[in-house]
């Protein structure tokens, strides 16, 4: 919105939400600008910087905790793995499960309540 003069213009900033960031500036090209003479702008004005800080006080990912029912496998036996994740996950599926490692399938995964 500009004031009367025309000198001075205002906005409404809302920064994007879920992001941490140190080092914010807005910055305007005065290139495309002119003055009522029309005289045009030359290189950019910046703001000074800012701070943006919209992430929610849990700032961490999930972590998890893999354990298995038995240790000591033998032929012919299975075991159940239970994956317990530190908060609530989401898109959590086979896909996920990294067996290189581990001589062995994993069957379906069965999310408890």
């Amino acid at each position: 919105t500009a004031n009367a003069d025309g000198k001075t213009w205002t906005a409404t900033f809302t920064p994007t939400a879920n992001v941490n960031d140190t080092t914010n500036t807005i910055s305007v090209n005065l290139t495309g600008l002119t003055d009522t003479a029309g005289n045009a702008g030359v290189s950019t004005a910046s703001s000074a910087n800012y701070t943006v800080n919209t992430r929610s006080a849990d700032t961490t990912g999930p972590t998890a905790t893999i354990t298995l029912a038995d240790t000591a496998l033998t032929v012919g036996e299975t075991t159940t793995v239970t994956i317990r994740f530190n908060e609530p996950v989401t898109n959590f599926d086979a896909s996920d499960i990294v067996l290189t490692d581990a001589n062995g399938t994993l069957g379906t995964l069965t999310a408890n309540a």
